[in-house]
């Protein structure tokens, strides 16, 4: 990169040189003009060596400009891209001899790099530098190499993008939309076969990762077939039960697609595995293709509901419909003389229908049931002096007698959400049969409906939640519901609006926090074979405060008993560990940690599933290679044409050597060859006068 350097005269600076030079002799003749001594020769070579340096010395003073002229050559970049995934085999032509091919790569690699500078990179899952030529990738992504592009190179001279591929990708975005972006050529090898080989295959399932205990769920699974009309196989699907379901497929056509619904029912807790497959057909291409494993993660995220009643009342069966509409709710109706202890101590919420009332005090229950979340609903049997001692949400001082009022929301109520329209007809529907008396809240409480008396709304509340000490507690205070229940399906033909009430009232109430010290959790609960195991932590002491002081240290086991153990990083309060890439399988993990005298445990499960991605297209997308190379001012090349590249690069026009100039001005001042000159000067000055005795 050479460098230009050039003064920036203007007039005003010719008219100060030549009176810097006048000075310079100036100076030097008060200096030398006197003196006799000297010899001629001398004294006309010190007065002149020191006419120069003081005229440079006045002449910086005017600060004239320097332009610094810096001149950069920059080859073309040619940017080498090989396809590493497991398809490239899978789907090579008769003609395709791999050795061949890479040593040919190679060559081409190094015949470019005398003229150009050449990176090169293999891709698949992701991008690698240098040629990985073992074609064993699980996945392909082609767009990585234009998001590699972008991030590294996009102030380059890219001169051209050579791309070894079969143009299967079965991961990220279409590469045509990426290439879009680059405006270098393209150079495509095509790899692979474009004719269909006898082959049956399941190319897709579609399947929820999660469901519910007992809940059915759909997996839909695609059938591929090519040059394979008349044969026929068997799908089958199994667990670890045995065979649950199996259906033959006939094939029709050579290019055969079938997408089959199935049905299954989640009968058992955990990650549960189903295997997926298709009987073989003589002289197929692959079997690998033909089977597929996958994880679904199983729930029991059911919660049972007690309903405890003074005595039959119609409100019993209109709440238990409404609540029993979310399949994650059982519902169990008791009178309060008949109640099990086992049946409260297994509910998720204990609904007490007009308890305590004014026969049944309903201590044996409350006491039960004291650290369970309730739903008081009062009526005209209630005990209102007992109910009002036994929580802190709501006091009512009452004579006995009833009254009727209608809904009215407040506006202020975040807990849930209803619907305007259902919020609309459950104003509309008639009055519930309230205590009558003086309401009053306890303590911090959200009210979501008040009561309205005739056209007055009032400040008393119909329905109101809040918590005493851990669990949640609500109060509807209004026996009737069977009647909204009728009225929401005589106006509207459903009962939307009071299933919506009753469901999100249950829903919330039931709600369980998690109250656990430590808690390890996976970042999801299916990772793909070749993608990185993270697991984060959480220790809390007994403020409930995040701490991250004592080390947590975690075992990961599969199916077959191997284990790796690993210590968590710490992040700012809590945990994170990267496991890296893990065989696949069938994961648990066991973490532990002491926090003083505790010790705590957590367990999970997670699984890794195999990517057969590769095995699910055999046929080679040579469309989208040439699509590539026309959009791009490039050319598609095969395999045994690859070192035609070489001079169809050279050819290309828009390849070239790029010069860059970087000006930029500066004061002599600041160049380092400016003092040593003038030092130079001095210095031999000052010698010469040494030696001849004028120091």
């Amino acid at each position: 990169m050479p460098l230009l350097f050039q003064l920036q005269f203007t007039s005003s600076s010719f008219f100060w040189l030549f009176g810097c030079l006048a000075l310079g002799i100036a100076y030097a003749f008060v200096l030398y003009g006197a003196s006799a001594h000297l010899g001629k020769a001398v004294r006309n070579a010190l007065f002149a060596l020191r006419a120069l340096a003081i005229t440079i010395l006045s002449f910086l003073l005017f600060a004239p400009l320097i332009r610094d002229i810096e001149t950069t050559i920059e080859k073309p970049l040619i940017i080498i891209a090989q396809d590493n995934s497991a398809s490239i085999l899978v789907s090579k032509s008769k003609d395709f001899n791999q050795k061949s091919y890479t040593d040919n790569l190679k060559r081409l690699e190094k015949e470019l790099s005398s003229d150009y500078d050449v990176r090169s990179f293999s891709f698949g899952s992701d991008v690698k530098n240098g040629l990985d030529l073992r074609f064993n990738s699980p996945v392909t992504d082609i767009s990585s190499v234009f998001k590699l592009i972008q991030d590294q190179f996009s102030n380059r001279n890219i001169g051209a993008l050579i791309i070894g591929s079969d143009g299967i990708y079965n991961r990220g975005p279409n590469p045509e939309y990426e290439a879009r972006n680059l405006k270098s050529s393209i150079y495509t090898v095509a790899l692979g076969d474009t004719i269909p080989k006898r082959d049956l295959l399941i190319s897709n399932v579609n399947f929820n990762n999660i469901t519910y205990l007992d809940n059915q769920f759909q997996v839909e699974v695609t059938v591929e077939a090519y040059q394979a009309q008349g044969s026929t196989s068997m799908l089958s699907i199994s667990d670890k039960s045995g065979l649950i379901y199996s259906r033959p497929v006939s094939i029709n056509s050579n290019e055969f697609r079938l997408m089959v619904p199935i049905t299954l029912l989640a009968r058992n807790k955990g990650i549960q595995q189903f295997n997926i497959r298709l009987s073989p057909i003589s002289n197929e291409l692959s079997v690998k293709n033909n089977s597929q494993t996958i994880f679904v993660e199983v729930i029991d995220g059911r919660q049972k509901v007690l309903i405890v009643a003074n005595s039959p009342h119609p409100d019993l069966t209109a709440i238990k419909q409404s609540v029993e509409i979310n399949k994650n709710y059982s519902v169990k109706v008791s009178l309060a003389d008949a109640v099990d202890a086992a049946d409260i101590k297994d509910a998720g919420l204990v609904i007490l229908h007009q308890l305590p009332s004014l026969s049944k005090n309903g201590q044996d229950i409350l006491k039960l049931a004291a650290d369970k979340p309730l739903l008081f609903i009062l009526g005209a049997q209630s005990n209102v002096a007992a109910f009002s001692a036994a929580q802190s949400i709501l006091s009512i001082t009452s004579t006995g007698n009833t009254q009727e009022a209608i809904a009215s929301f407040e506006p202020d109520f975040y807990g849930f959400t209803l619907s305007d329209a259902n919020k609309q007809r459950i104003r509309n529907f008639g009055p519930l049969i309230s205590p009558f008396g003086n309401y009053g809240l306890k303590g911090p409480s959200n009210v979501m409906m008040s009561q309205q008396i005739g056209k007055v709304v009032t400040k008393m509340p119909m329905l109101v939640f809040g918590e005493d000490g851990q669990r949640k507690i609500a109060v509807l205070a209004g026996e009737g519901i069977w009647r909204w229940r009728l009225e929401d399906f005589q106006e509207s033909g459903n009962h939307e609006a009071i299933d919506e009430l009753v469901g999100k009232t249950v829903q919330y109430l039931s709600t369980r926090e998690d109250k656990r010290k430590f808690r390890v959790y996976t970042s999801k609960n299916a990772f793909d074979e070749n993608e990185h195991i993270l697991v984060n932590a959480e220790l809390y002491n007994s403020a409930f405060e995040l701490i991250n002081t004592p080390d947590v240290n975690i075992s990961l086991t599969n199916k077959s008993g191997k284990s790796y153990s690993f210590v968590f990083s710490r992040t700012t309060n809590a945990y994170s560990l990267d496991a890296g890439v893990l065989p696949a399988g069938e994961y648990s993990y066991n973490a532990r940690t002491e926090l003083g005298k505790d010790k705590y445990t957590a367990v999970g499960q997670f699984v890794i599933t195999q990517q057969e991605a590769e095995l699910r297209q055999t046929r080679a997308n040579h469309q989208l290679l040439y699509a590539l190379a026309q959009q791009s001012g490039g050319k598609l090349v095969f395999p045994a044409q690859i070192m035609d590249l070489v001079k169809l690069i050279k050819t290309n026009e828009n390849v070239k050597t790029v010069s860059y100039e970087d000006r930029k001005y500066e004061e002599p001042i600041n160049l380092k060859l400016v003092f040593f000159i003038i030092l130079a000067l001095l210095t031999i000055e000052w010698f010469s006068r040494k030696r001849n005795g004028e120091v």
